[in-house]
């Protein structure tokens, strides 16, 4: 029982039902910064692609331990269901954690390009501004998602050098990201304070403007934009509408959209690499279907562990 205890606290701590947005976030970036390389008929990046993807899944982790550590005296008072509370494992445990996870990140970022490096850097500069000060300040929300809004970046500047093209689809999910944290600043009470469900919606719709927003260097259809924006603006008004309360499952709910929010850029995209030609197909196919399969994934892992 106790090994069982031990393992579900390890899935709750890495937030692992957030795993497969991480995924997506990447994947986001890895294929815009690979239009350029579609158009110009070189080899497409798999293995590369795949290391920045666990890249971004070792930060996240990360930067979960570290929070986890950092919070353990208030989890103590408000969270005594959570791992360091319960005693399940030593306290400097969770450092060392972050700590390893931090560094095998960058380690892969930069094995695949020094400028990804770079990134994942600035990635683990944000994950410690937050970790520090989300407890103090409502403001800690940016480096939050920035933590978020750079994961696209990252595995985009090792494909390509045209940072504007990747510029809204980071806008996007920093965007959104920094309106699910304003609520799950409140996950605690019984109902977040209105001005914040306010902001938190205007940064939701926010985000499906700017990335449905036809950018110049993307070239698909005007009406695919709309069909792209559908499932999160349905997702969104679910959750705003029947999941509002309690706030901890807004949140879940919120943060299993995430992948909806790469999915309106991403299938833009996916009619530009079928134009290639067929060497391609299987980046249409991902395009089509990672993002989906992390939706749907990060709702069945919520029932294995909390997301938040």
């Amino acid at each position: 029982m106790k090994r069982f205890e031990k393992i579900h606290a390890l899935l709750a701590t890495s937030r692992v039902a957030n795993l497969p947005s991480v995924v997506s976030n990447v994947w986001l970036g890895a294929a815009l910064g690979s239009l350029a390389r579609a158009w110009e008929g070189r080899e497409i990046p798999w293995v590369a692609t795949g290391g920045l993807m666990l890249a971004g899944m070792l930060l996240y982790v990360a930067g979960n331990f570290f929070n986890d550590w950092q919070d353990r005296e208030w989890d103590m008072q408000h969270r005594p269901e959570r791992g360091l509370p319960r005693g399940l494992f030593p306290v400097n445990s969770y450092l060392m954690v972050a700590l390893s996870a931090a560094l095998a990140g960058v380690l892969l970022a930069g094995w695949v390009s020094w400028k990804s490096g770079v990134v994942a850097l600035g990635i683990c500069g944000c994950i410690w501004i937050y970790t520090v000060w989300h407890k103090r300040c409502r403001w800690a929300v940016i480096p939050m998602g920035l933590c978020r809004g750079l994961l696209p970046v990252m595995a985009f500047v090792a494909f390509s050098e045209t940072l504007s093209l990747v510029g809204l689809a980071a806008a996007g999910v920093f965007t959104y990201i920094v309106g699910l944290s304003l609520t799950a600043r409140y996950e605690s009470l019984a109902q977040a304070p209105k001005m914040a469900g306010l902001i938190t919606r205007i940064l939701l719709l926010g985000t499906a403007l700017l990335l449905g927003w036809r950018q110049a260097e993307i070239p698909a259809e005007p009406w695919m934009a709309l069909v792209a924006v559908l499932p999160y603006l349905l997702w969104t008004s679910a959750c705003l509408r029947w999941w509002r309360r309690p706030i901890p499952r807004l949140v879940a709910r919120l943060l299993a959209g995430i992948p909806l929010v790469d999915a309106i850029v991403l299938l833009q995209i996916a009619l530009v690499f079928a134009r290639v030609g067929p060497s391609w197909d299987a980046y249409v196919l991902a395009c089509f279907t990672i993002s989906p399969l992390a939706f749907i994934s990060a709702l069945f892992l919520q029932r294995l562990a909390p997301a938040t």
